[in-house]
């Protein structure tokens, strides 16, 4: 079941990255990565996420919430917390929201509950 579907209105959404840039030797930037996507599913609004291949082989979780206060709020919280490290642009390469035309002919399925994204 898609909750996408189910969504009065278009999801927002923030593209996290959950493996590091080649060639990086930052031991942390997976767990930084799964704490932020963790951090997601305490926001109110959260719907859930879904992991996908990016370019240049990274890995993604899509992480998505019902309203675009709800992304604010998130993207906030974030900011805040990974401030003492190196910054949220190096993690979070994109946000936004996903339109209806967007989901023509694709299918969506969230995962509501927690993982820790590798």
């Amino acid at each position: 079941m898609s909750l996408l579907t189910e969504a009065e209105n278009p999801p927002f959404y923030a593209v996290v990255y959950t493996s590091p840039p080649s060639g990086s030797e930052d031991l942390e930037f997976g767990e930084t990565s799964s704490l932020l996507v963790a951090l997601a599913a305490t926001q109110p609004g959260y719907l859930g996420f879904q992991k996908e291949r990016a370019a240049e082989g990274r890995t993604v979780a899509v992480c998505y919430w019902d309203s675009f206060q709800a992304l604010s709020d998130w993207t906030d919280s974030a900011i805040e917390w990974i401030k003492a490290k190196q910054g949220l642009e190096n993690f979070v390469c994109t946000t936004g929201c996903l339109w209806p035309w967007l989901l023509d002919g694709r299918r969506v399925d969230l995962e509501p509950d927690l993982h820790i994204v590798v």
